[in-house]
This record gives C-alpha cells, structure tokens and sequence, in this order.
C-alpha cells in the first residue's frame, strides 16, 4: 500500500513540476518580451534625440552663417 501512496506522490509532485515550469517559461518570455519593447523605445528616442540634435545644429550653423555675412 505504501508503494502506491509513495507513486500519487510523486505523480502530484511532478504535474506541480510540470505546471510551475510552464508558468515559470510563460513569465521568463513575457520579461523577454517587455525587455525587447523597452530596447526599441529607448532606439527610438535616440533616433528622435539625435535627429533633434542635428537639426538645432544646422539651425544654429546657418544662423551664424547668417551673421557673418
């Protein structure tokens, strides 16, 4: 009889097992996934940043050119 209780333990402990490793892919794939949208808005300002940059830059270039003629 104990044999048999000792195998519904162990089936138990291993669908827990098998479900929390499921949860555990789940949540693993979601911080992935947040970790891959956070990389894209952080190109994306620096695209924006740099294109800001470059324009203030021939704004200002051609103001002083402005001035010195």
């Amino acid at each position: 009889m104990t044999n048999f209780v000792d195998k519904l333990r162990l089936i138990e402990r291993a669908e827990e097992d098998i479900y929390f490793a499921r949860i555990d892919r789940e949540l693993i794939d979601a911080l992935h996934q947040h970790e891959q949208l956070d990389r894209r808005d952080r190109l994306r300002n620096d695209q924006r940043h740099t294109q800001a940059d470059i324009a203030t830059d021939n704004a200002v270039s051609g103001n002083q050119q402005d001035a010195d003629k």
